[in-house]
């Protein structure tokens, strides 16, 4: 979901009418094709000194406060608004800039136009104490486009020259966003929800699909949580290589609609923000800050749909999880509670995975029952009102009974994660007895572990609240073998074999340096843009001669190259699996020295051109072959013996 910039406006509760706060009344033509904006807004203020920003760009041609004239200073409006409240009448306009893949603050262009809130297009408090307020917004575009807005559908018309529509959110939930694009819509009428597909003309065979997994997913998510909060959803394809949720709706590029992990995650995921992030606003006030609605519809969505294919698809999401944050440097960890949004793939890790792990552990540590009972008692708490950690602490406290101050407390505000060690173990009599140490700070543990026995595999829990403890585990028949978390159930840094390198080990570390293993020309550019791409960050890029083999390391560049220079520092060659397979070769190891090394081989320039957009989505992966754009073979190499598992035979 994409970053609320309004989301630590003040708490307000919720209530129809301009009473409750602010108050738009806007009347919008908008021409995408020709990025034209032209906007009345009727805006309805409280009394007390507000300071209204507009985006640069935009132009007040007029500005009214009760009928009398409002000095405009550059894009800012300062308004003093008498006892009882008073309306200001704006009407403005401008050129939005070009719709490019880096628009996260809108546009327009011949594709349409993409107007998200919070980012000036329509006139915004600057101190941020106010609410989100209520609007209406009527909206017209040209032929062919259809517009269409955040808020519920009040009524729409079509003739030969455009498109009219307008929309209204009466409760507390967001700024408006407007959408435009030369789409066809879909429309399904579920449980009194309107249910809609703004699909372009090569998607329309995909509408059906789209409609009834959102109608499943409202219809499962309801039930758990409590009734939809908007009045419909709505699928929209974007120009864009995006995907973001807004209330009510998702805007998803067009070029991976077709893609079933779009359907069976990303969709899920955008619709259940619907209830955390925007039906529930990330804020509040306690004592731990953070975005915490990341983490819950990532387990709620995400893992909840793992699960539902089985303990090893659970399992495979959870280890995802763990070897991200092993591949994190730990300069670039972080609490959770200074997690904000995803801005780089490093708090993605922190902000998604840690957080979607902590919701995993918390339900294993109250039961299943207790957590659902804190989920629904959450979300009528605060639904259209900001919320934090400490709200979801009480909610979970509220459903469990019990004292849960201690567990979120180490989760939210230690960055790091504690590491387990198996210190012992032998058979003793009718049991295991076996010792577990940790590293400081000690964490307070409910340690998994599975015995192998002569009669099948018992699993058992320890508890460990200090750095160490003994314990003898009853068992049933003899053992056979121990491990201590083979399911990766607890959020720990991962012990030696258990993480196998992967791209992140060198992408997400900022003291990684990266080679360019071609003569320069085209290649040598497609190699660097390349290393841009790949790189959380800026990348660090050396010459060959000075390539460091003690340090992390990137190679990039055509094959016989990349070849002779790995040849020549002593580095793992290409692994015999992948040689000579498809147009490029991409894979990892370590160097003799212990550190992560990625190398990307392609056979020519346009092989390193075609990696630039899909091989940044592989950082999780050990190895690639590409065939052009298309990955034709992935995996992760083996992990290797776990010092956290022991035989008895």
């Amino acid at each position: 979901m994409r970053t609320l910039l309004l989301a630590l406006l003040g708490i307000l509760a919720a209530a129809p009418g301009w009473a409750a706060g602010l108050h738009h009344d806007l009347t919008v033509t908008l021409d995408p094709a020709a990025r034209r904006l032209d906007v009345e807004d009727r805006l309805r203020l409280p009394a007390g000194t507000h300071r209204l920003l507009l985006a640069p760009g935009l132009t007040v041609g007029e500005a009214l406060l009760d009928g009398k004239s409002v000095t405009v200073r550059g894009n800012a409006l300062p308004v003093t608004v008498p006892e009882g409240g008073g309306e200001l009448r704006l009407r403005y306009a401008g050129t939005l800039p070009p719709l490019t893949p880096e628009s996260r603050g809108g546009g327009g262009g011949a594709e349409g136009a993409y107007l998200p809130s919070g980012t000036g297009w329509i006139p915004t408090p600057e101190s941020g104490a106010e609410a989100p307020p209520s609007w209406r917004l009527s909206v017209r575009v040209p032929a062919p486009f259809v517009a269409v807005a955040t808020g519920r559908l009040v009524e729409e018309t079509r003739d030969g020259a455009g498109y009219a529509a307008t929309f209204a959110e009466d409760r507390s939930v967001e700024e408006p966003s407007l959408f435009a694009g030369a789409w066809q819509v879909t429309e399904r009428m579920h449980n009194g929800l309107r249910l809609r597909t703004y699909f372009h003309p090569e998607q329309a065979a995909l509408a059906d699909e789209y409609l009834d997994l959102s109608a499943r997913t409202i219809d499962a998510q309801a039930a758990r949580i409590g009734a939809y909060p908007f009045a419909g959803f709505a699928i929209l394809s974007a120009p864009l290589p995006v995907g973001l949720g807004f209330p009510g709706l998702t805007y998803i590029g067009r070029q991976v609609m077709p893609l079933p992990f779009i359907r069976a995650q990303s969709l899920p995921h955008e619709i259940l923000h619907n209830w955390w992030g925007n039906g529930v606003r990330v804020g509040g006030d306690g004592n731990w800050p953070g975005n915490w609605s990341e983490g819950l519809t990532t387990f709620m969505a995400d893992y909840a749909a793992a699960e539902a294919r089985g303990e090893d698809a659970a399992r495979a999401m959870r280890l995802d999880w763990l070897r991200d944050y092993a591949a994190l440097p730990a300069e670039r960890d972080s609490a959770l509670t200074d997690f904000r949004a995803k801005v780089h793939d490093a708090a993605q890790i922190v902000g998604y995975g840690k957080a979607a792990m902590l919701f995993h552990m918390l339900r294993a540590e109250i039961g299943s029952d207790a957590f659902d009972v804190g989920i629904r008692r959450f979300w009528e708490d605060k639904r259209f009102q900001d919320a934090g950690w400490d709200d979801l602490r009480r909610a979970f406290e509220a459903g469990s009974g019990r004292d849960l101050k201690a567990f979120f407390e180490q989760w939210l505000t230690r960055a790091g994660a504690p590491t387990l060690e198996l210190a012992g173990a032998k058979a003793d009599g009718d049991g295991v007895a076996l010792t577990l140490r940790q590293g400081e700070p000690a964490y307070g543990l409910t340690v998994p572990v599975e015995v192998r026995t002569a009669a099948g595999t018992e699993r058992h829990t320890i508890r460990l609240d200090g750095r160490e403890t003994t314990v003898t585990i009853p068992i049933a028949a003899p053992p056979r073998a121990l491990a201590v978390d083979p399911g990766f159930a607890l959020f720990r840094r991962l012990a030696p074999g258990e993480a196998p390198p992967t791209l992140r080990d060198v992408t997400l570390d900022h003291a990684a340096t990266t080679v360019i293993a071609t003569a320069d020309g085209p290649a040598a550019e497609a190699a660097r843009a390349l290393s841009e791409r790949l790189a959380d960050g800026k990348p660090r890029i050396a010459a060959a001669d000075r390539a460091d083999p003690t340090a992390p390391l990137a190679v990039i560049g055509t094959t016989g190259e990349v070849d002779r220079l790995l040849a020549r520092l002593g580095l793992p060659a290409v692994p015999d699996s992948l040689k000579g397979r498809g147009t490029a070769r991409v894979w990892t190891a370590r160097t003799p020295q212990g550190r992560p090394l990625l190398a990307v081989a392609a056979d020519d320039a346009a092989a390193l051109q075609a990696l630039l957009r899909p091989l940044p989505h592989y950082g999780r992966q050990s190895w690639l072959v590409f065939e052009g754009a298309r990955a034709v073979d992935r995996g992760v190499w083996p992990a290797g013996d776990s010092p956290l598992r022991v035989s008895f035979e």
